[in-house]
């Protein structure tokens, strides 16, 4: 017992210190040899023994949790040393949190650090390390963007072999049963010659959105929540589909996941099943700094056509938007709007080429007449106050006379702001329908537990707006402004 003690304090010591690489080696030379000879001598004379080296794991486990938590925006080297340490040893703390993804945040918190203390080279590796543990890693790419060190990294290429199997597990998509595709006639979307007006919402599973969307999203939920939508009188659903969760080895062209594809084809039929038409929404979360979207976009556009041509004979998806606001991406100094407007040109001169079924938009925060040359109709964001939107809407006619799409509108509603959300809605759109728009898009159906937002280091608050725009709350009891929806503009 002594034994244990001693090297219990050894290790403690050892994940405290600063010059822990060196130490940890010596510190694994020291444990081993002792620990391999008292195994030796218990085994020699009383058999195997008593799980020893069990409790010692379980030990060990748990002081590495308590370091992690205990150092935690304290001690960034204990932090990493833990989690390493951890993640070696293919465990966890329990709290449904992997050792190896919480390593990004730590090099990243350590560089920023490091940083501050002026060991800028030491900064850099750590930014570095992080990066190549989430190689699309905004925060660590800026970091290094900043000083001047960001530089290319490779494209992920798969063996021919493991390509080929991937691709041959990708069953055929059989689009469904609907008959007619949604048209543009004289500025106005048309089914089967009638009259089609956009009513509908921004999508996410209430427990899987962003990042989550797709790799996380459970077909009867999402069955459940198209349910719902429907039933309020809706016809039309917004989605977003981000590459890296679909697609692997985009060095090697697109490589679909069959499991994630699997789930985006069952969304695409369970809306069809419905009675909902869907607009897909392409490009989303890219990356905008490592392997630049709009300058480097060769992997992102062959993953672009490989979808619109799985879904090119389906009929329930009414367009593709090949990037939402991709104007900010411009405001928030990733690129130039002129850069992203050529990238889109292409774009969609590519897509239609590939797909002539399905109508084309740009969802786009201000000034969408920018993408009237490009797209079928143009889409824009909304806001500000539903009495500024008539405004809003008379600027860009004054621009440009192509059809026009209010894609995304939408106010926070805590507890005590539902009456005002429901009063906000029905004036926005009251004002989209008397201004003969295409139709609208509520930011969005559901609202968001905070368990479901956070994926660190990207975690907001428990009382940020965004968890609170849904039409309905996380328990899926509606909030005054789905009556409002069903009694004004419901469909029959």
């Amino acid at each position: 017992m002594r034994l244990i003690r001693f090297l219990l304090r050894l290790l403690r010591w050892m994940f405290r210190t600063r010059r822990r690489p060196l130490i940890v080696l010596i510190g694994v030379l020291l444990i081993a040899a002792p620990l391999s000879a008292w195994i030796e001598r218990l085994t020699r004379f009383y058999g195997a023994p008593p799980l020893p080296t069990y409790d010692l794991v379980l030990e060990m486990t748990a002081r590495w949790c308590g370091e992690v938590h205990a150092q935690w925006d304290r001690d960034w080297e204990a932090v990493i040393a833990a989690l390493e340490a951890l993640h070696a040893q293919k465990s966890d703390c329990g709290d449904g949190k992997s050792p190896f993804e919480q390593l990004y945040p730590a090099y990243y918190n350590y560089g920023a650090w490091l940083e501050k203390q002026g060991r800028i080279n030491e900064a850099l590796s750590a930014y570095q390390k992080a990066l190549e543990i989430q190689p699309g890693g905004r925060e660590a790419a800026l970091a290094l963007r900043r000083r001047g060190a960001l530089t290319p990294v490779a494209l992920e290429i798969c063996p021919p072999s493991e390509v080929e199997a991937a691709l041959a597990a990708i069953p055929p998509y059989i689009p469904s049963g609907i008959s007619w595709f949604v048209h543009l006639e004289g500025g106005m979307l048309t089914v089967k010659g009638a009259p089609y007006r956009i009513r509908g919402v921004n999508y996410y599973p209430s427990r899987a959105p962003w990042r989550r969307f797709l790799t996380e999203t459970d077909l009867e939920t999402v069955g459940a929540e198209l349910d719902l939508i429907q039933g309020a009188g809706l016809n039309t659903i917004r989605i977003f589909v981000w590459y890296e969760a679909l697609f692997t080895c985009p060095g090697s062209g697109p490589v679909p996941k069959a499991d994630v594809l699997a789930r985006l084809d069952g969304i695409i039929r369970l809306a069809a099943e419905k009675g909902l038409r869907l607009i897909v929404t392409l490009n989303d979360l890219p990356d905008l700094l490592v392997t630049p979207l709009y300058t480097q976009p060769e992997a992102a556009n062959a993953q672009t056509l490989y979808l619109v041509q799985r879904y090119r004979y389906e009929p329930a998806i009414l367009a593709w938007d090949l990037r939402n606001e991709g104007d900010v991406d411009s405001v928030r100094g990733y690129t130039t709007t002129r850069t992203v407007i050529d990238w889109l040109r292409a774009l969609a001169l590519e897509v239609r080429a590939a797909d002539p079924n399905h109508l084309i938009t740009a969802g786009w925060n201000e000034n969408p007449q920018i993408t009237a040359g490009i797209v079928d109709f143009m889409s824009f964001h909304h806001w500000r106050s539903a009495e500024n939107l008539r405004e809003r809407i008379k600027q860009i006619r004054a621009v440009s006379d192509k059809p026009l799409l209010l894609e995304e509108v939408g106010y926070a509603s805590p507890a005590d702001t539902v009456e005002r959300q429901m009063v906000n809605l029905r004036a926005a759109l009251s004002t989209a329908e008397a201004e003969g728009l295409m139709g609208w898009l509520i930011w969005t159906a559901f609202d968001f537990p905070t368990s479901a937002t956070c994926i660190p280091p990207a975690c907001p608050s428990p009382d940020n707006s965004e968890h609170h725009f849904g039409l309905w709350r996380i328990d899926y009891s509606p909030k005054p402004a789905v009556e409002m929806l069903i009694r004004e503009f419901g469909l029959p």
